[in-house]
């Protein structure tokens, strides 16, 4: 209850709490948007295989939503997690990736 009283008292603390917290929120459907999908054709294609007894796909990682971690886009390599700080780091890296700065 001490947490919940002063975010009722202080309302600039309460508007940075609100906005961090959806900074966090949307940078995690972020992530949904743009995986559920591919996990979701994954699984299809692993049934189709499976109904049509054809042999198994390539060892490709399975996706979920918290594993693999997230990559650049154009060079396939790992963001390190202070990289991946909703607004922060894309401020600090002007929009660009760290590895290859596309």
């Amino acid at each position: 209850m001490l947490l919940l009283d002063l975010l009722a008292a202080s309302e600039p603390l309460l508007l940075l709490c609100t906005g961090l917290l959806g900074l966090l929120v949307g940078s995690f459907l972020n992530v949904v948007i743009y995986r559920l999908p591919k996990i979701m054709e994954q699984r299809w294609q692993q049934e189709a295989r499976d109904i049509l007894t054809l042999e198994a796909a390539s060892a490709d990682e399975a996706l979920s939503l918290s594993k693999p971690a997230s990559r650049c886009p154009a060079c396939g390599v790992a963001i390190q997690p202070w990289q991946n700080i909703p607004v922060l780091s894309w401020l600090w890296m002007r929009g660009r990736g760290a590895c290859c700065g596309t």
